[in-house]
């Protein structure tokens, strides 16, 4: 099993940054926590937090499941993350990064039984997710960012998909955009579905076209749906975007094929958290991603359920702005370079 120093190690840091970026003590630069979890994620290095709830008498540690994969941790992610940590840490509480595995399961019914967590933060939700069974029979405090098919009596915190999409979508169809494309994931998570569904019904509702363009969680993936656009579609004049690193990918694809945006054809991204934009050229209209605040809102009502302030379950769903910048504007054909 790798150790605390063989993190730090591989991530470049001392071994109490490591500590810092897995428990939420000590506000750490977005770079370095990813640079953390990235090590943390690649040697599947599993922290143990029993001894400081020993100590403690009682434990006021949350687990903060975190999801990773094929693509690694994502940007929006680490917003969550940053949103969650600061909440908890100003409540009293420590908060764990725990990334997510292939035997998740077992380990949640390690730690859950072990009694050395005070409640969980679960993110990546399916639609069906087995987590959320195991931990409504075991009795665990938990919330969720994000929502399961039949999330009632669950406490969760959440988009407004409907309302974003509307944002969005009526944004361009007033600046006259009649053929649109969207890029989206395919995975099994609820904000992939539901994100879809609404974008597709907004289209509908305002007699948009809308095409679907697949990519993954990599810019590169972006830059081929780019491609994909560019030989295919023709007649779109507008691209509705569902993910933050391929949008990135995409406007690069735009600019290697020689494509002015947004002259001769627009974006809007839906999915992207404003501290990330600078990355963008030129700067990227949105509808913006209250990441961190979802993952404090997530803390605080874990808190408020642990502590017996709310006892039923509590949901929210946060919208976010239209914020107009460099890379919308009137319909036009996009060009073919």
């Amino acid at each position: 099993m790798a150790t605390r120093a063989e993190v730090a190690k591989l991530a470049g840091v001392s071994a109490s940054t490591v500590s810092y970026a897995l428990s939420g003590d000590r506000s750490l630069k977005p770079e370095t926590r990813q640079r953390v979890l990235a090590a943390v994620e690649k040697l599947n290095y599993r922290p143990n937090f029993a001894a400081g709830a020993l100590a403690g008498g009682k434990s006021k540690t949350l687990a903060l499941l975190s999801p990773s994969g094929e693509f690694g941790i994502a940007l929006i992610a680490l917003e969550y993350i940053n949103g969650a940590s600061s909440a908890a840490r100003d409540r009293g509480y420590h908060l764990v990064i725990w990334p997510s595995a292939d035997s998740e399961m077992a380990e949640i019914q390690t730690f859950a039984e072990s009694g050395m967590i005070s409640g969980v933060i679960l993110m990546e939700i399916t639609f069906d997710d087995d987590r959320v069974d195991y931990l409504s029979k075991a009795g665990v405090p938990f919330t969720m960012i994000g929502r399961t098919k039949n999330s009632s009596n669950f406490t969760y915190v959440d988009r407004d998909f409907e309302g974003v999409a509307e944002t969005g979508v009526k944004y361009l169809a007033e600046l006259g955009h009649k053929n649109i494309a969207y890029l989206t994931t395919d995975r099994s998570v609820g904000v992939d579905t539901r994100f879809s569904s609404a974008l597709v019904n907004a289209a509908k509702k305002h007699k948009l076209v809308a095409k679907k363009i697949q990519v993954v969680n990599e810019a590169s993936s972006g830059r081929d749906a780019f491609i994909t656009l560019h030989n295919n579609f023709p007649d779109v004049t507008a691209v509705v975007s569902l993910n933050d690193i391929a949008t990135l990918g995409f406007l690069s694809g735009a600019s290697e094929f020689g494509v002015s945006i947004p002259k001769d054809l627009s974006i809007i991204a839906l999915d992207t958290p404003e501290n990330h934009l600078e990355m963008a050229w030129p700067p990227l209209t949105t509808v913006n991603l209250p990441a961190f605040e979802m993952g404090s809102a997530a803390s605080n009502i874990l808190i408020d359920q642990i502590e017996g302030i709310e006892n039923s379950a509590q949901q929210r769903l946060l919208m976010g702005e239209l914020i107009v910048r460099g890379t919308t504007a009137k319909a036009s054909a996009m060009v073919k370079k």
